[in-house]
């Protein structure tokens, strides 16, 4: 969890992504609805079967990553770790990102030219990203316009992929030399609180 005092490079929350209840705010409601109702059934023809418009208004659980830098390290720990590669280089950089020297092993599944069982996991990179809590083998990627009608897209993923990924991880750093103090492996902890959240409530993760 990030300390109050500091600001979070990356938001998390486990709720319904519609924000309000109709009898809250109807318009703001029915404007919701369009757009979630429109993801849906974009994530059904990609052959994920998820309601995500029950409980409007419903959020159950908050926190935030202090550095995505940790999001980046944890990943190249997992790809490397993958292979039974050694990872003190990557204890030793720590929790930063490099835009003029990423991970070539990461940056090959962002780019789908190689695959990894942490499929959930390590493509996550930042905002307009979403865990839902059903289960489905890969993550998916939906286009979408932007309020200033620029192409963006949204990242989807499991809540339950995510949190046997996380499992299995998590043990394979301790093993590696990680210290549960790092900001790694506390990384690796509040995306488990996450995901143990999403799945127990039957709610999608929200990530901005």
């Amino acid at each position: 969890m990030v300390p109050n005092d500091q600001p979070a490079e990356l938001d998390l929350a486990v709720g319904s992504m519609i924000t309000v209840r109709p009898d809250e705010d109807r318009e703001a409601y029915n404007e919701e609805y369009e757009t979630v109702s429109v993801v849906q059934d974009q994530l059904r023809e990609q052959g994920i079967d998820v309601d995500l418009l029950a409980m409007p208004g419903v959020q159950v659980w908050e926190g935030g990553l202090h550095h995505m830098g940790a999001l980046y390290q944890l990943s190249r720990m997992a790809v490397h770790l993958e292979h039974d590669e050694d990872i003190a280089d990557v204890i030793e950089d720590g929790p930063v990102i490099y835009d003029d020297d990423l991970d070539r092993m990461v940056t090959d599944i962002w780019d789908e030219l190689t695959q990894t069982r942490f499929a959930h996991l390590v493509n996550l990179q930042g905002i307009n990203s979403y865990f839902l809590p059903v289960e489905f083998a890969q993550p998916v990627w939906l286009a979408f316009e932007d309020e200033d009608g620029n192409e963006d897209s949204a990242y989807f993923a499991s809540s339950h992929r995510l949190q046997q990924e996380l499992a299995e991880l998590s043990p394979l750093l301790i093993k590696a030399g990680v210290s549960p103090q790092s900001e790694a492996y506390r990384c690796l902890e509040l995306f488990q609180a996450a995901a143990s959240a999403s799945v127990n409530a039957g709610l999608p993760i929200i990530v901005w």
